[in-house]
């Protein structure tokens, strides 16, 4: 065990030596990237994974049109979750202010928007970076290289191995830092989206029955 936490630690000594200057923007951009991932999953917490969620809305709508206020309640406080807590924040509201609860969930939604893409705009940039800085590794490493075959030739192939290292080195490091980024983005813009149009559909649904929610229990 302990021989190979040695190799591995050697391994990436190696590869941070033998991949030049360029490395530390890469990595930057990496921990940026992956940082903001995190955050992101952080602000959504279980909802990320949660899937039963349309079904707490039905189950809402279900209360609502027959006034039970205090069921919907229930059924959202057991559901739990960043949603969940959106459409009791709403319930509440138009129970306690049913003439204004138009103007709170058109301002309600444009907050919760910004605050769930809050982030997400620099995890792409730092995908798209990560590639384009190991480009500039590989340009770097070649240069590097036909700098060494101008001075000495290329009867000796030891010399031209730290510019063909670079090169390779930091195109690979690029890649493989955007392929997760890439990935995880496209998974994190898909629930991102799916969360909106559940907050947008519970919103609709509470909106609809605002007219009737002022007889209802007035306990959050």
């Amino acid at each position: 065990m302990d021989n190979a936490y040695y190799v591995f630690i050697e391994a990436l000594n190696s590869t941070w030596v033998d991949g030049g200057s360029v490395m530390l923007p890469i990595l930057l951009t990496g921990c940026i990237g992956f940082y903001f991932v995190f955050a992101a999953w952080m602000r959504i917490g279980g909802d990320f994974f949660r899937n039963e969620i349309p079904k707490s809305i039905q189950k809402m709508h279900e209360k609502l049109e027959v006034d039970d206020v205090h069921g919907a309640r229930n059924i959202l406080r057991k559901t739990r979750g960043f949603v969940s807590k959106e459409l009791r924040l709403a319930l509440s509201q138009a129970e306690e202010s049913p003439q204004e609860i138009y103007g709170y969930l058109t301002e309600r939604m444009l907050k919760t928007n910004r605050y769930l893409d809050k982030g997400t705009l620099i995890i792409s940039v730092m995908a798209i970076s990560a590639p384009l800085l190991g480009l500039l590794g590989t340009v770097t490493g070649m240069v590097a290289t036909f700098n060494v075959i101008t001075l000495y030739g290329n009867s000796n192939p030891v010399l031209m191995a730290d510019g063909i290292s670079e090169a390779l080195i930091t195109t690979q490091s690029g890649l493989l830092i955007a392929f997760p980024l890439t990935l995880l983005k496209q998974r994190l813009d898909d629930r991102i989206e799916t969360i909106k149009q559940q907050i947008e559909l519970g919103f609709t649904i509470i909106l609809h029955q605002s007219h009737s929610l002022k007889e209802g229990s007035h306990e959050f």
